[in-house]
This record gives structure tokens, sequence and C-alpha cells, in this order.
């Protein structure tokens, strides 16, 4: 049975829906603090920013978790030491306290509050429904990018960065009207060189899609876009299939491939097998089950791998193992190559609250084995992040960060994990000068 907040209590705690509540409450101000306290030591080679984006409204509330301002929450490392600073995104949807209907009518009206990303000397907070908004080193906010005027749809808040081409590749999906969904390909400079509009049927909330070495792989999966149901809601008759197209292909190059119906926020990676590709995702059963606004289902996701034979015409579709866990990441160096390992961070499941987990896996993606970092009894984390020790470092030569909350004192920490003793006490945790929200994604900024 799928369990939904309006099978239990929505409000029960404290009046407010669950994103309102606890630790996914938002904070009211920006912060600047230096010399954190540090338990442990941080290392010599940890040099940079994390910076991980989350939604704070600013007004205390909002209609759903998705439809919060945007933060950005920044721990710099330097010569041991470390400072801690948090900005809203200044765009339109903050200034004028808009809601997310008024906002699809212009693609500047982004909340901004997804992701964060660097690329060709840009830092870049993403939300999929808008354009992507740059902010600096300070956190501060520069303004809206469309690449001179080029990029006239959405921009995804999943963008995959080629680490051989240095091409920075992503899509777009529109709710409210054709084409649904436009490929964009944005070279090692900074120029947008390709957009392709791709054909699929319906407007489908596609968050995150795939990249290969030579290959760009779509997700047409059933949540599709239903504004009587608040937004999305789940289709599965109308099934599910993997798009392969080459990565400067077009549309007339795609070839479809049926699976199960199902849904993926996040993939773990793809690379290519010979001429088969191989996919890693965190897979619902399905999702949003009761409507966008009707509750946040209870089903969670699992590792899967798919395998897409083109020879067969067919995907083979393979459970690894049946933890929940999501925020999904590999080494960005190998972005679209084979893998040996991905870090994902468990979900929990609970009748009245969306939890992140105590648990940190990491996974062997050759054979799905699965080692265990324990955050501690009391605390709950958030997307796990490698840091490799120096450019050419091994795979898991370097670092595992992330920030994580621990309800016992009801303090934040951002917890540094050596790759080569990943089940092991943490080398380090910076203690954060307030309560960090639970938010979405981020990035390692490496020191200028």
């Amino acid at each position: 049975m799928t369990v939904t907040e309006t099978d239990a209590d929505p409000t029960a705690g404290g009046g407010l829906p669950w994103h309102l509540r606890g630790n996914w409450a938002p904070v009211p101000d920006e912060l600047t603090t230096a010399d954190l306290e540090v338990r442990g030591k941080l290392p010599a080679g940890l040099d940079g920013m994390y910076v991980r984006a989350g939604m704070n409204p600013r007004s205390g509330r909002s209609d759903h978790w998705f439809f919060g301002n945007g933060m950005l929450h920044g721990v710099e490392i330097h010569d041991g030491a470390a400072r801690y600073r948090n900005r809203f995104v200044q765009t339109p949807y903050l200034e004028h306290d808009m809601n997310v209907l008024d906002a699809l009518a212009d693609l500047t009206y982004s909340p901004a509050n997804t992701n964060i990303v660097g690329h060709a000397g840009r830092m870049l907070a993403l939300e999929e429904a808008h354009v992507p908004w740059q902010v600096d080193r300070n956190l501060d906010t520069l303004g809206p990018v469309d690449f001179d005027g080029r990029l006239t749809t959405p921009m995804t808040a999943h963008p995959k960065i080629c680490p051989e081409t240095g091409e920075m590749l992503f899509f777009g999906y529109q709710m409210m009207g054709e084409p649904w969904l436009t490929n964009h390909r944005v070279d090692a400079a900074g120029r947008l060189v390709q957009s392709e509009v791709i054909d699929i049927p319906t407007p489908v909330m596609m968050h995150d899609f795939n990249i290969t070495r030579t290959r760009t792989v779509f997700m047409d999966l059933p949540i599709t876009f239903a504004l009587e149901q608040g937004g999305f809601a789940w289709e599965p008759g109308n099934g599910a299939r993997l798009g392969v197209m080459p990565r400067d292909g077009a549309d007339a190059d795609i070839r479809w491939f049926e699976i199960d119906p199902c849904y993926v926020f996040h993939p773990v990676n793809a690379h290519d097998d010979g001429d088969r590709v191989v996919l890693h995702v965190a897979r619902f059963d399905r999702a949003m089950d009761a409507g966008m606004m009707g509750g946040r289902d209870r089903e969670l996701p699992c590792l899967w791998r798919w395998t897409i034979d083109p020879a067969s015409g067919s995907v083979t579709e393979e459970q690894l193992d049946d933890r929940h866990a999501d925020f999904c990441r590999v080494d960005d160096r190998l972005v679209g190559l084979p893998a040996s390992y991905g870090y994902l961070l468990e979900l929990r499941d609970n009748p009245t609250t969306q939890e992140f987990g105590r648990e940190v896996y990491r996974y062997d993606l050759r054979t799905g084995a699965c080692e265990v970092h324990d955050l501690g009894p009391t605390s709950h984390g958030g997307e796990p992040i490698f840091v490799p020790r120096s450019p050419d470092a091994a795979e898991d030569d370097g670092w595992v960060v992330l920030i994580a909350h621990d309800e016992a004192d009801d303090r934040s920490r951002f917890v540094v994990i050596d790759g080569a003793d990943f089940t092991g006490a943490p080398v380090a945790e910076v203690l954060l000068p307030r309560r960090v929200p639970y938010g979405a994604h981020g990035n390692w900024f490496p020191g200028t």
C-alpha cells in the first residue's frame, strides 16, 4: 500500500505541512561566519568551497517543498580553517514573493532553488522551469543567463558536464506549450552551440537525464503535467521509455526503448559498453500517484541497473539492492564514463514527514556491493559529493562531503569522510553557525 500524507495527517506536529516543520523549516536571514569550530582535522588537500542549494520560503510558507525561494549555503575550506555563508538568490521570484504559476509567465522568474553547478567560469543556480541565474564566489546574485539570447526554453537543474570535452549538455522541458522537450549543448567556452527540439507526445516532468561518452539518454516517464492536480500526475497508462541519441544528434536520430512504468528523479551514471548503454538509477515503482499536491508518496526508490541493447531492441532491468536511497552521485571526473562507485543517501519512510536517512551508501556499480557510512542515531544527511585528492587521484582517493543535521542538538555540520576509510568515523566535522534546512543538490568548487 502507498501511504500519503492525506492518509496520515499532513499537519501533524505543529499545524504545518512536513516541508515547513523541523529541519525542513526555512531560516530567515543571511550569515557570514569565519573561524568555525572543527572536530577532528580538515585534510590539507581539501581546498575550495562546497555550495548546496535548497528551498527556503522567505515568508515562512509555501504550498509545496519545490516552491520555496532559492537559498545557497556555502562552506569554504582553506588552510585547515572553515567559513560559512548563506544567501538568497535574488531573482524576481524572491523580490515579488511570487507563486509558482505566476512565475511560469517569464523564463527569468526562477526560484533558483534546486542545484548549483560550475561551468566555463560561471556558477549557475538552477531550477528546471526557468533559465539559470549566475552567482559569484560570495554567493551574491549577478543575473539571469540565457547564453546571449540563444536559450529560449527552461534549463534542467541537472546538466551534465563531460569530463573529456568540457561540454555542458542539458535539456529543457515545458509544461504550458510546445515544444515539450528541447535538447541543448554548450561548448567548453560556455557558448550554446546546439539546440534541438525532441518530439515527445505529452508534457512530462523530466527531472534528469543521462549522457555517455557518445550518447544522450532521455527518460520519457509517466509523470505528466496536470494543472487540475496541482501540477503533475502519475499516468502509468502512458508507458515509459528511454530515448538514445548521439550526443550531437537530433530528433531524427533518436531510438526509443520501452521499459516498465516507473519514475526516476536521479540517475547515478551511465556509460557505453560497446554498442550497449548501461545506466544505474534510483528507481521508484510509482510517484505522485495522489497528484503533486495530494501528499508525498510513501513509495521510495532503490538502486537499479538498466542495460539498453540496440541489437535486440530491448532493455534488461535489474534491481541491485532493496535499500531505499536517492540523491545519487559519482566522481565528477567519470560522468558518462565507466565508474566503479556510486554514492547515494538513505531515504526513510515516515508516515508524517519525508526523511533523509542516517546512512550514506557507496555502491560498487560492477557488483552491487554496498558499503555503509553511518552518520549517527540522531543524524540525517544530505547529498554526498566526492572530492578527489588531486586531479589524477584514484577514484576512491579523496573525500566524501555533505551537510548533516543532528536532531539531538538541532545543529548542522559539514561532514568530511575519507574515501580510503568510508565506513569509519569522519576525519573532520565543521560545526555550522546555524541550522541548515534539508535541501536539494550542490557541488564542490575547487579553490582559486
